[in-house]
């Protein structure tokens, strides 16, 4: 009578532990390129991920997908995503990325690196918490300088820059079509503007003015200057500019008075 009850005892501890084996599945889980192999009892990527502790959120990638089931023998891959406050030839924008480095991270973004100015080194790692991105690619730029016309390749951040590595040198009162402390772009053309200027001072005549006034003692229909008006005379200051060899348009910079106008005083009959 016991034998058979042990018997049963026995069959339902086999099959328990069958079924305990084969619920343990070995499987590897690499999160941000650190990967180890462990035992687990989760159904699937989503159980496994809450057992290890392993939060994800919008910006991160896992793979397979969290209800995928699991098999033992299976490799799980975690990559948390990363902000990236990335600045493209002065256009700012925020981005995310799973990769670890600048390299990759650029890479990512189809951002085309070869003889742009990088804020940091291409090996340089991206944190959990992100990194500000600098990129200024390489741009063609043609100068017209001198009667002659050079294009450079450059990832200067200004024209001020572009126009010394293009090997001009501005002096005194030279400058550019476009503004020095403005972004070159890709394609654009320069022109290198120089002036040179000096200061002239005219003398100008000041119109009077002419006062009338009825005179019962003038015949009528007639008109006598009482009082003869004086001009009055100012000096002016110029501007003379001469830019690529052409001269400007003076331009007034500066007037005094050196004597005012005495107005004319004339009696109508």
């Amino acid at each position: 009578r016991r034998l058979v009850p042990q018997a049963l005892v026995v069959a339902f501890l086999a099959g328990g532990t069958t079924a305990f084996v084969a619920n343990d599945k070995a499987v590897r889980i690499d999160v941000d390129g650190t990967s180890r192999t462990l035992h687990t009892f989760a159904g699937d990527v989503e159980e496994l991920l809450a057992e290890e502790g392993v939060a994800t959120g919008e910006h991160d990638q896992v793979s397979p997908a969290p209800g995928t089931t699991l098999a033992s023998g299976d490799e799980i891959e975690i990559r948390h995503g990363r902000p990236v406050a990335l600045t493209i030839d002065g256009q700012r924008r925020q981005v995310w990325t799973t990769a670890r480095t600048v390299d990759a991270a650029l890479r990512q973004f189809g951002v085309r690196a070869d003889g742009a100015y990088l804020s940091a080194s291409r090996s340089s790692a991206i944190a959990r918490h992100g990194l500000s991105l600098d990129v200024r690619t390489e741009r063609s730029v043609t100068f017209m300088a001198d009667g002659r016309e050079r294009t450079i390749r450059t990832n200067a951040a200004t024209v001020r820059e572009a126009v010394d590595e293009a090997g001009i040198t501005l002096h005194d009162q030279d400058t550019t079509s476009v503004p020095a402390d403005s972004f070159p772009r890709d394609g654009q053309t320069i022109t290198v503007m120089r002036i040179t200027g000096t200061r002239e001072v005219r003398e100008e005549p000041i119109p009077f003015a002419t006062e009338k006034s009825s005179d019962s003692t003038v015949f009528a229909g007639t008109e006598v200057v009482a009082e003869q008006g004086k001009e009055g005379m100012r000096k002016v200051t110029y501007a003379l500019r001469t830019v690529n060899g052409v001269k400007q348009k003076p331009k007034k910079i500066a007037e005094e008075v050196v004597r005012e106008p005495e107005k004319q005083v004339v009696k109508v009959g």
